[in-house]
């Protein structure tokens, strides 16, 4: 199994926390409390994890 390099990962986790900071901002100014906030934007933020560093991973190697 191939292990992700530092940039794909450095690269994944930062697409990730923009994701979540973005998604946090939006459903606080909504009226959210920030813990109900975080538990409904975690799913896809790991999800954005996981794309963006399948699809740098795949775009390296090419």
């Amino acid at each position: 199994m191939r292990t992700f390099s530092t940039p794909v990962l450095l690269t994944a986790s930062l697409a990730a926390l923009l994701w979540l900071g973005i998604g946090l901002l939006q459903r606080t100014r909504a009226g959210a409390d920030l813990a109900s906030a975080l538990v409904a934007e975690l799913p896809l933020t790991l999800l954005v994890l996981v794309l963006v560093g399948v699809l740098a991973t795949l775009r390296r190697s090419r």
